[in-house]
């Protein structure tokens, strides 16, 4: 469909009135996950939601929205141009396509997906994607940004970098927590039980969790990012296999080509894409990243947090750019070499409270409830704990969504 017809429709079906619809999306329409999806199960599972609710998908992505009996519509058809110009709310995770119209009288709830290490929009000092340049990735942020009417914060060093780096109105964003994490703050041991099991991972083996974010100059095409194992494999095989196995999750913009040689098949397991980041939180013994807004969310558990990080001068100074000096802020956490890495494994230690007072306090007051009291149309006022738990919950009565 041509651009400039889409957005003549767009603007044609904005003045109409709006209907009663809520549009998701997580990811480019590639996963039934993040933010939205807590928003949307929240919402779907209250007895006071006036809103027919669908998501947005990619197609080739279907399979996992039909196995949950979700309704949804595929990006790019004249089905989804049409319910987004008559939906009155629209809730997403990333950027929509830079031509797409918002009428005034459709609200967009931008939830985003992390607290920010590395440097995002307006604070990239020189942009190093594919195809892209500098002012261009501005001005398209800037211009996105211009269209949101909530932005979700965890926290109040997300809203001062949010308000700056998106050149968003403070009075926009909604500093609750995030959403997602609001099922981390009560795990239980039944849960990870379930889990591990889904998950088919070994058993009597401490789990690191792998978890890096993508590298802008590391790249096959726009949007596409390379997969890299940056430490020794041999090594740390021979030091860890008798106690523990490493999981690996990806970024969603990373194309994974990384092949695992057979040797190490039972040591090294990459988790499903489709599988949601929070389930292997909560399996995993201890997290292993770089300078991913994971650290965030994984330290509502309390557990270990690593920060590996062998090109750090290159990204801080390169690469990205970042807002916390990692090597200073979180000194006794850093590893540079395989041989710190393992040390660092090894060693006793987790998420101080200092660590969860300063950025995931909020995660725990319900920010769930708090959105859409604050962004929709009608009033519920029980929370996300209440709503799943129950009262009196059994333990096994919430498996079904953490996956």
């Amino acid at each position: 469909m041509k651009v400039f017809i889409a957005q003549i429709i767009l603007k044609c079906l904005g003045i109409l009135p709006k209907k009663d619809i809520i549009v998701f999306e997580s990811f480019f329409g590639k996963q039934y996950s993040d933010n939205p999806k807590a928003i949307y199960t929240y919402l779907k599972e209250s007895s006071e939601n006036p809103y027919e609710l669908i998501w947005c998908v990619k197609s080739g992505f279907e399979s996992e929205f039909e196995k949950a009996g979700i309704s949804y519509v595929i990006r790019g058809t004249i089905r989804w141009l049409f319910l987004m110009g008559r939906a009155k709310y629209w809730v997403n995770n990333t950027r929509m396509p830079s031509w797409m119209y918002k009428s005034p009288k459709t609200v967009y709830l931008q939830t985003w997906h992390g607290t920010p290490l590395k440097k995002l929009g307006l604070d990239i000092n020189e942009v190093r994607m594919p195809g892209v340049s500098t002012e261009f990735y501005k001005d398209n942020f800037v211009n996105e940004a211009k269209k949101w009417d909530y932005l979700i914060s965890q926290n109040i060093y997300a809203t001062n970098i949010f308000e700056r780096a998106f050149e968003i109105e403070r009075q926009k964003i909604l500093e609750v927590g995030y959403p997602r994490n609001e099922e981390l703050t009560h795990v239980t041991a039944t849960e990870i039980k379930y889990l591990k099991e889904k998950l088919q991972l070994p058993k009597g083996k401490k789990i690191i969790l792998y978890a890096p974010t993508w590298r802008d100059d590391q790249n096959f095409r726009s949007g596409q990012y390379k997969a890299i194992m940056p430490f020794d494999l041999e090594r740390l095989h021979n030091a860890l296999q008798d106690e523990y196995i490493i999981l690996i999750k990806w970024h969603y913009l990373i194309h994974d080509t990384v092949r695992i040689p057979e040797k190490y098949k039972n040591f090294i397991i990459k988790a499903p894409q489709h599988i949601s980041i929070n389930a292997v939180f909560k399996v995993s013994d201890m997290l292993i990243t770089d300078y991913s807004s994971v650290v965030f969310d994984y330290a509502n558990l309390a557990r270990k947090i690593i920060f590996y990080i062998p090109d750090y001068k290159i990204y801080k100074e390169e690469t990205r750019g970042l807002y916390v000096s990692i090597r200073e802020v979180f000194k006794g956490l850093c590893a540079e070499t395989t041989t710190e890495l393992i040390q660092k494994i090894t060693e006793d230690g987790g998420a101080t409270e200092e660590f969860l007072s300063a950025f995931c306090h909020l995660d725990a007051q319900n920010p769930t409830a708090q959105v859409v009291n604050q962004v929709f149309e009608f009033q519920s006022y029980q929370s996300w704990k209440e709503k799943e738990w129950g009262n009196d919950h059994n333990e096994e009565s919430h498996h079904v969504w953490n996956i």
